[in-house]
């Protein structure tokens, strides 16, 4: 029996996982251990690396300035920054299409019921469910499973306008969690709430933490709330739904803000 069928056998969800600006699978992978530890029993964690390196569109004295290094990851790539400019500042955004590439291909090869982002990947996350669902909404046809769930953690909607109305106009109905740090000074919840206003709020909850820039420890009571959450969708036996194909190319993506653990240091640097 393959790893897949083993995970579809004992009743997990499967979730995919997508990491902050400057992370990879692997960092986050250490930085959710608690989440790990407190869902063992319900849900197998998947990741995946954005396709980008840092290092092919931000000078090294940028990245040095967000407390990243050259071997830092994005979802997204600036077409609008010079030398003085961070990228939480830039507007403008390029090769959205590789991003989204490179998400149905993890859809097609791991197979997840749903999805979880952190920051920049929460947005990504964010993006890539409205260009889901507009495809399936205008009929397209493609073998891409879309995600019965999403968590969103210290999402933002984007500074693009592009991209921001490619959210606004979809709507998305994906039922998604917005988790959110009332001390976060790098996303602050004021943008967070944005993003979420852009979905259908029918099928939209929201857990707020007194923390900050962080996925808040997974005990208490936001472990009850994912708990509860999660188990709106049962064992992955019911399977996915398939969807439209990827939407045309696109020129801009959404913008994504520097991120760093150290929130205090990294509030003076935006």
């Amino acid at each position: 029996m393959s790893s897949s069928e083993e995970q579809a056998a004992d009743g997990k969800l499967k979730m995919l996982c997508l990491h902050g600006f400057l992370q990879n699978g692997n960092i986050l992978r250490m930085r959710i251990g608690s989440m790990r530890k407190g869902l063992k029993s319900r849900v197998h964690f998947q990741f995946h690396d954005a396709p980008f390196h840092a290092a092919s569109t931000l000078t090294e004295q940028q990245i040095k300035e967000v407390g990243g290094s050259s071997e830092g990851l994005t979802w997204f790539q600036w077409s609008d920054l010079g030398p003085d400019k961070r990228p939480s500042l830039a507007v403008k955004y390029s090769n959205w299409d590789t991003t989204y590439a490179s998400l149905c291909d993890a859809l097609r090869q791991q197979q997840p019921d749903g999805l979880f982002g952190f920051s920049q990947g929460a947005t990504a996350a964010a993006l890539f469910l409205a260009a889901l669902q507009t495809a399936q909404r205008q009929g397209r046809d493609l073998d891409v499973p879309l995600p019965k769930f999403c968590i969103v953690c210290a999402g933002f909607l984007p500074r693009d306008p592009e991209y921001a109305a490619l959210l606004e106009s979809a709507k998305v109905d994906v039922p998604t969690l917005f988790v959110m740090g009332q001390s976060d000074a790098l996303i602050p919840p004021a943008r967070s709430h944005a993003l979420m206003d852009t979905f259908d709020q029918r099928t939209a909850d929201m857990f707020e933490h007194p923390g900050a820039h962080m996925v808040p420890t997974c005990s208490g009571e936001f472990k009850q709330q994912m708990v509860a959450f999660l188990g709106r969708f049962g064992s992955r036996a019911a399977g996915s739904v398939s969807v439209g194909s990827s939407l045309d190319s696109l020129d801009n993506t959404a913008t994504a803000d520097a991120e760093q653990e150290a929130v205090a240091a990294a509030a003076g640097k935006l």
